[in-house]
Parts: C-alpha cells; structure tokens; sequence
C-alpha cells in the first residue's frame, strides 16, 4: 500500500510542470537578492551584504544558496522550484525514518500514516510556497528538525550527537525567520528527563547547548531593525489568536470557499485542541518511557507549528486575517496536522495494548485511525480543486509579470509591472537591466512597440473589448482573453492606436486580470474564470487625431499577438 504515497509527489510534479514560471517576484527584485548577483559579477559583494537581514530575517545560508546555484543556471528560478520539491521529498523521507519504530509492527497503521503525511506535505495548498522559489527558506527549519531527530535515533556518541544538532539549528536561524525556535524545540529531545540520571557529562551539554543558543540569538537580533506594529497584539488579543488558528487551518480549507476564513479558524481551534490534549495526556503518561520516545519526535515537530503560528499571529496579525491563508505558509499548519496524524495512533495503540484484557469492549484502535484518515484526506479533497486552481491563477500572474518585463525597455511604467514584479519600478528597471547586461539571467527584451514587427497568430473566439467609458480624459476598457489554444486565459493583453498616417503601435499592456464567474456560467467552463481584464488609458498619453483602439493576447513564450474582436475609436483633439 505504500507505493499510494508516490502518487501526491507525482501530481505535484504534473503541477509544477504546468505552473511553474522562470521569472523573478516580488522581494527577489529588491537589492538583498537581485543585487548580490549584481555585487557577485562586478566584484563588489561582501560578507556585509549576505549578513544584511532581509524583511527582518537573516537568510544568511538561503543567500549563499541562491547565488551557488543562480550563477550556474542564469538565475533560472524554476531550478529554485525543484530544489524546493527535493527538499520536501528528504523531509518525507526522514518522517518515514521517523515513523518505523512506532509502527513497526503495524505496516498498514504506517502506510496509512506515511500516505495521510505525503498528501500534506505534497499538497497544492501551498502553491504559493512551490511556485515562488526563494520560499524553499520556509522548509529549512523543518527539514534541520526531522534530520535531528533521526540523528538523535542513531549510534553516534553523545557529544557527536550535540555537535550536530547545534549546527542544523544554527543552520536553521540563519534561514528562516523562525528558524531560532530549533534551539528551544529541539532541547527536550537533545535532553530527555529519562537521561539525566547518573550522567555527568548531561549539565554539561546543556550548559553548552544554551550557550551557543543565546550566542546565535544575540547575533541574529543585532541591528536587526525589527519594525513596530502599529498594535500590539496583546493590546487586543482576538484578531492575533483569529490569526492564529486561520494561520494553522489553513492548508485544509477550501479558499473559494465563502466561508472559508471560519472554516480555516474552525480547522486550526480543533488542531489546536487536539494537541494540547494529547500534549496532557503524554505528561499524566510521562512514567511510560516506551511512549514518550515513540512520541517525543511529534511533539516536537508539533511544538514547532505551534510556535511558528504564535510569531506569525504576533508580528502579521496587524495585516489582517486573510494574509494568514496565504498559501505560503502551509507547511506550518502542516507540521502541526502530521504531529497528530502521528500522535493519536500512537496513543491509541498504546491504550489498546494496555487495555485489551481489561476492557475488551473498547472500539478497536483500527477505528479512531480510519476516522483520522478519512478526516484529512476528505478536507484534502475538498480543497484540491481549489486549490489547484490557485496554482493555475498564480501562473497566470507570473505570465502577466513576465509580459511586464519583456516590455521593460519599451513602454512606461505599467500598473500591472508594479502589481505582479514589484513596486519600486526605478530599483526594478536598475537590477533588472543589470542582471542581463552581466548575463546573470537571459530575459531578451523587447526593443520595439510596432505591431509589424510582431509575428500573427490569427484565432477566432479568443475574446474581446465589452466595454470602453470616457470619463473625462481617461478611456476605461472591459473584456477578457483566452489564450490562442483556448485552454486558459490569455499571458497577458497589449493595447495598439493607428490612425492616419500612424502605424499601429503598442501602448500598454492589460492593467489588472480578474475572475469572471459569469463567463463560466454561460460557457459552463472553468478555463474563463481569470480570463477577465481591464486597462485604463490617459488621452494624454494618445496621438492626435482620429484614433483606433485595439487589443490583442500576447502569448510570452511565442512573443506572438492574437487580435480580439472589437475595436474602439476615439477622437483626440
């Protein structure tokens, strides 16, 4: 039954195949990351700048990473895609590792298991996490977690055991913002109570672990230049603890959904119950040393979700409820979900052992561990459309970005440049013309508007301009796209005038794309959903004279254009 557990890492791999886009977003432009390719060709980056922190983290290691492995592929972000993918795929192996004592002698318990832990930590849910590639940090802390707990399970002396463990956790903090909460989840594993007893050399290690954990600390907070929140969250503790459980109900619950903030707020109060219920009833146990090392990893990989969630709610919360769906933190709530997963049949099957002359009438242990399975993976269902979908528009915005980019050297400023790439057009013009004239990444702008200079792709029925108001000397578009091939919706909308003696020209680009459920319903198919756009254009910015307006899709692997039905004309005085 094992082999079922292949299945979620192989339509994971189907999605990024389909979805995943080489172009840099968001904070990969800024001067911490697309400027240390820059320092690294002109000879002038320092240990100063991979020290730098970067929206209050030091990604010490990610940075290093990121320019090993960006100088030998011109920063091609989808070799930061797969690298995440194979982080995640040693992460489900050591939870596998992890798992065999518990379930040794249970292998369909297990299968079940590792399967429920596969689907979770290969879910789409958290698309924003596999498609975005300098989010391969977010993985770091828990992958050092599992490896230092398999490194604690084998024969390696104890100060070897130490060594180790101190250097994932320092790996950790310099890798992720909550990567020094290691040094806090790790320390009842490096230091079971049971251990103490008759060995000197214990104080000692523990001495040494805390020291190196206040070192690393201290370190890491220096001039770290941590931003004030407008409102503490103790000051007004709900929205922080609504925060909360969305954060960790999240990677299960439906985001189209109309409800799916109370669903995720919902998800993460049980999780939360469940575990600091099961977190009791270990301590009332903690005599049963035989549980409490079968148990003591998933505490800890649970302790850890949990403590992620308290400094998101903490230092996001202010932001609002919503940003705590996005879907690149869905490896917390995750952590937290295969703690469980892993607990309650442990628990379970440990009472059953205990119990089973005593009391032959209590409900085989087979039952609560079907009932969890069928829990998870019937929310995993539930969300998998939507979710899937969420990769599908996320691709859809990389797309439009990447048209943005392409068009860098040739139009304005375009609203949806500063939306889908960054918002600081000046630093994003600067670091992006100087990570290709120094051949860091191999974007091959576009050095003309002239639409005769663009190949045609005739297609029918690839969409059209539905509306065009005038309000005063602004000119409002409507309409939607699809692409040629009329199975998604169209890369990106670029906007031509002609008029007398003026040869089309391009002028812009689409301002924004979003859903049109209408579309879906009078078609009776999803591929419409994003395909909505809109533009507006400044008369300002037109020739004079009798003009026509005309739209086209713009496919950014082609470079071709598709004209849509409908022109606009329009007379600029």
């Amino acid at each position: 039954m094992r082999w079922l557990s292949f299945l979620p890492p192989i339509a994971l791999v189907a999605l990024l195949f389909r979805n995943a886009v080489n172009i840099p977003y968001w904070d990969e432009w800024d001067d911490d990351l697309a400027g240390l390719f820059i320092k690294l060709k002109t000879g002038h980056l320092t240990l100063g700048d991979l020290w730098a922190p970067h929206n209050e983290g030091r990604l010490v290691l990610p940075k290093i990473f990121f320019l090993i492995l960006g100088t030998s592929t011109h920063w091609n972000l989808i070799y930061e895609v797969a690298a995440t993918f194979l982080m995640v795929c040693l992460i489900t192996y050591a939870i596998y590792r992890l798992e065999r004592p518990a379930f040794s002698e249970r292998p369909g318990a297990g299968s079940i298991i590792f399967f429920i832990s596969s689907l979770l930590l290969f879910s789409p849910a958290q698309s924003g996490a596999w498609l975005w590639g300098m989010e391969i940090i977010l993985y770091v802390p828990l992958l050092c977690i599992v490896a230092a707990l398999l490194i604690l399970r084998s024969n390696l002396g104890e100060t070897a055991k130490l060594v180790y463990c101190m250097v994932l956790a320092t790996i950790a903090t310099y890798s992720f913002s909550n990567g020094f909460l290691l040094w806090l989840v790790l320390f009842p594993a490096v230091f079971p109570v049971e251990d103490w007893h008759g060995l000197k050399e214990k104080p000692r290690n523990a001495l040494c672990w805390l020291l190196a954990s206040f070192g690393n600390v201290a370190a890491y907070f220096h001039n770290l230049g941590l931003s004030q929140s407008n409102e503490l969250p103790w000051r007004n503790p709900w929205p922080a603890l609504n925060y909360f459980f969305v954060f960790l109900g999240a990677p299960l619950v439906d985001r189209q959904s109309s409800h799916h903030l109370q669903s995720a707020a919902a998800i993460g109060l049980v999780i939360t119950i469940l575990f600091l219920g099961i977190c009791f009833w270990i301590f009332r146990q903690r005599k049963n040393q035989s549980l409490i090392r079968l148990s003591l990893p998933w505490l800890t990989i649970g302790v850890y979700g949990v403590l992620s969630a308290v400094l998101a709610a903490a230092g996001r919360s202010a932001l609002g409820t919503e940003q705590a769906l996005s879907s690149r933190y869905g490896i917390f709530g995750i952590s937290l979900i295969i703690a469980l997963v892993h607990l309650i049949p442990i628990l379970v099957f440990s009472d059953s052992a205990e119990n089973v002359s005593a009391t032959p009438r209590l409900p085989r242990p087979g039952y609560p561990l079907a009932g969890l399975a069928a829990t998870v993976v019937l929310l995993h269902a539930m969300a998998f459309p939507s979710n899937v979908s969420n990769m599908g528009t996320a691709r859809l915005y990389f797309r439009l970005g990447t048209a943005s980019l392409q068009f860098l050297d040739v139009l304005p400023p375009q609203p949806a440049m500063m939306e889908y790439s960054f918002s600081d057009y000046a630093k994003f013009k600067k670091n992006a013309d100087a990570l290709n004239k120094l051949n860091v990444r191999n974007d091959d702008f576009l050095k003309t508007t002239r639409l005769a200079d663009f190949k045609l792709n005739p297609q029918p029925d690839c969409g059209g301009i539905e509306s065009a108001e005038k309000v005063g000397n602004k000119i409002y578009l409507l309409g939607w796209a699809l692409s040629p091939d009329h199975k998604t919706p169209a890369d990106c909308v670029l906007f031509t005038c002609e008029g007398p003696g003026i040869e089309p020209t391009i002028l812009g680009l689409m301002d924004h794309r979003f859903d049109r459920t209408d579309l879906v319903e009078a078609f009776h198919s999803r591929k419409y959903f994003g395909a909505g756009w809109n533009k507006t254009i400044d008369e300002q910015d037109l020739p004079r004279g009798k003009l026509e307006l005309k739209a086209f899709v713009y496919d950014v692997q082609t470079r071709q254009v598709t004209p849509l039905g409908k022109a606009i004309t329009v007379s600029n005085p």
